[in-house]
């Protein structure tokens, strides 16, 4: 039998104890449940390490504020910004109406490596926490709470009672938070938070080309000799800046449960040598059309910002924070509808031609499409449409008559509530 050296031997052991630690971790311990288990009864207490200041526990704030306790780690990025989210809730409201706990979970790289993290961490904008930070050394705290997941809130009522959780953190939690908070420091039970969210932020970048003439792959005068580099500088930024809130409108209407039609926009200028195009022919689409009558600055605010010039682009970062109740505001007084309709478009009179041009006003004047799809008629051997609108069957056939089809007569009839009949002559 081959002998294992000692020195083997110790990093074998040492392995298993890490992954040892990882399984417990995933488990949530050997005697944990899950972090549901606790809501309803006393909070576990704890006492937090020195190294992080004056030692602090749960029953220190029994009978006075309520508690919100947080379970993150260093290597854990949405750990971080849910940190510096509460920071600011805890700036807002002071120690006076609530408390912040954060428990660290890094037992496995040691306290002197969080807390060198934490002073590096300080120097930045986000990095300067004013509510207290303790190190979970043996994973006690995290067993105890039943936490399988980081980040993970715990809401405390000034009763010492756990109240409600939170595992994992998006961009745009932070209005939940405040929300449960609020209802803490009123001593109400909060209610499921996936009710009270009313923003998501969401963080964007893309690179806009600087459009000119180049040579050997290096930007070298802007198309127009009238026009300086900073010219095509402010045009690169502008247009990239509407493309990244036309993404945010997007995603925040994909959150609201509606999808409408955007066409996939290419940035241009991207010819290694030569002269490069300033910008592509593009048609407006369905969102385009929602975008362009919505009132901006109700529904959305940049919170951060970046841009980073090159050569031949601008890197550009944005925060873009969206407001919900004023993003259905708007869909309403649009008259869109989150739940989507389908209609068969069946044409009773129309050359190829005309269908053609039909199909292309659809896509670029048509507000509420969402999708549609091409479907064969074997009884009547023509095509018909599979048109996915966010709008009333009614709503639709009236928007689909205003189309600008050429020199053509349009008539558009709902039949049956299903079928949108379409007819098409000189």
């Amino acid at each position: 039998m081959m002998s294992v050296p000692k020195r083997r031997r110790g990093e074998m052991r040492r392995l298993a104890g890490i992954m040892l630690a990882v399984c417990l971790l995933l488990a949530g311990g050997p005697a944990s449940g899950q972090v549901k288990d606790i809501l309803g009864k006393p909070a576990p207490d704890f006492t937090g390490a020195a190294p992080f200041g004056p030692p602090v526990s749960i029953a220190q704030f029994r009978g006075k504020v309520p508690v919100v306790v947080t379970f993150w780690s260093i290597y854990c990025a949405t750990c971080l910004d849910e940190m510096a989210a509460l920071q600011r809730l805890f700036a807002k409201y002071g120690p006076g109406k609530v408390a912040v706990v954060a428990v660290n979970e890094d037992a496995d790289v040691g306290v002197e490596r969080v807390k060198a993290f934490l002073d590096r961490f300080a120097s930045s904008p986000q990095g300067k926490f004013s509510y207290p930070i303790l190190f979970d050394a043996k994973g006690g705290v995290l067993r105890a709470y039943g936490v399988s997941r980081l980040p993970t809130l715990v809401f405390v009522d000034r009763d010492g009672t756990a109240r409600e959780f939170i595992e994992g953190f998006e961009p745009g939690r932070e209005t939940a938070v405040l929300s449960a908070i609020e209802k803490l420091i009123a001593a109400v039970t909060p209610e499921s938070l996936q009710g009270v969210e009313s923003e998501v932020v969401y963080d964007l970048s893309m690179d806009a080309p600087l459009c000119g003439t180049y040579r050997d792959g290096k930007w070298y005068r802007p198309l127009d000799l009238d026009e300086t580099r900073q010219d095509v500088m402010a045009r690169a930024r502008a247009e990239g800046e509407e493309a990244l809130r036309r993404e945010a409108v997007r995603l925040a209407l994909m959150h609201l449960g509606v999808s409408l039609h955007a066409d996939e926009r290419s940035t241009g200028c991207r010819a290694r040598y030569g002269v490069e195009l300033r910008s592509q022919y593009r048609r407006k689409d369905a969102l385009d059309r929602f975008a362009e009558k919505m009132n901006l600055p109700r529904v959305i605010g940049v919170e951060a910002q970046e841009t980073i010039e090159r050569d031949r682009d601008l890197s550009l970062y944005r925060q873009i924070r969206v407001h919900l109740p004023a993003l259905r505001e708007q869909l309403e007084q649009g008259g869109y509808s989150v739940r989507r309709s389908e209609l068969r478009i069946r044409f009773a009179r129309a050359t190829h031609f005309e269908e053609h041009n039909f199909m292309e006003a659809l896509y670029s004047e048509y507000p509420f499409l969402s999708s549609v799809r091409r479907v064969t008629s074997e009884l009547r051997g023509r095509d018909e449409y599979v048109l996915v609108s966010h709008a009333t069957p009614e709503k639709a056939v009236e928007s689909l008559r205003g189309m600008n089809v050429g020199a053509r007569q349009l008539s558009v009839e709902l039949v049956g509530g299903t079928i949108a009949e379409v007819s098409m002559w000189r």
